[in-house]
């Protein structure tokens, strides 16, 4: 597996169609256009062609952090399969200071993920969002 930035037109129109059949609140086929069209900040796990999981690594500089989200195993036959551990360790790799996410509090799966690797609940957000961090080197 690797971690690399959505490249290629094909690769960002598989994207958009798993995307937009999940239906997921937090992870719309807007938002990804958005974040790899406008700001290049999309990446994706990837094991040759087929791409396994996508996330977004958006620099929050006025909070002082990068922000991991839209975290997301596009095909639930690969959930429970390190995916997105894998994405963890590698984004580690990548940034440099401090790192959060902010997985929906009702999200057990991603939360005990964040916990597991490290992250420190910092506080909970609106009654929907935990805000996780992480300082790395």
């Amino acid at each position: 597996m690797e971690l690399r930035k959505a490249k290629t037109p094909d690769e960002m129109a598989k994207i958009e169609r798993a995307v937009a059949l999940k239906k997921l609140p937090y992870c719309t086929t807007a938002q990804v256009a958005t974040d790899h069209y406008e700001y290049d900040r999309l990446y994706v796990v990837a094991e040759g062609e087929k791409i396994l999981a996508i996330l977004s690594l958006v620099p929050e500089k006025e909070y002082g952090y990068t922000a991991i989200k839209r975290l997301c195993v596009l095909n639930k036959k690969n959930r429970g399969k390190g995916i997105a551990r894998f994405a963890l360790h590698e984004i580690q790799k990548v940034v440099k200071g401090r790192i959060g996410g902010t997985p929906w509090i009702d999200n057990a799966p991603v939360r005990h993920l964040f916990e597991t690797e490290g992250f420190i609940l910092q506080y909970i957000f609106k009654e929907k969002w935990c805000f996780y961090a992480k300082d790395c080197n």
